[in-house]
């Protein structure tokens, strides 16, 4: 799952509610990204995990961040679209 947010499929920026959207359904593709030391970044993952944020199992391999001696993980959400605009 966590593989489609490096893939080249179209993804939409909806400019009525500046949401990046998915144009194949309803639902709206929310993207978490950790960035940070190996150890800080397993850290994180494993506590969203306690405390049932999102799932270990979920997150991408460990990236390296170009350039830097961090990395980073990427978790993708889908979620329903909300119609009804916000206040």
């Amino acid at each position: 799952m966590a593989e489609e947010f490096l893939s080249d499929f179209p993804i939409l920026i909806d400019s009525s509610q500046h949401l990046l959207t998915d144009p194949r359904d309803d639902r709206e593709r929310l993207r978490l990204i950790l960035i940070g030391s190996t150890s800080g970044v397993r850290e994180m993952i494993h506590k969203l995990h306690v405390c049932r944020i999102a799932d270990a199992g979920n997150w991408s391999r460990l990236l390296p961040v170009p350039n830097s001696a961090e990395v980073m993980s990427i978790l993708v959400i889908d979620r329903p679209r909300n119609r009804d605009p916000i206040g």
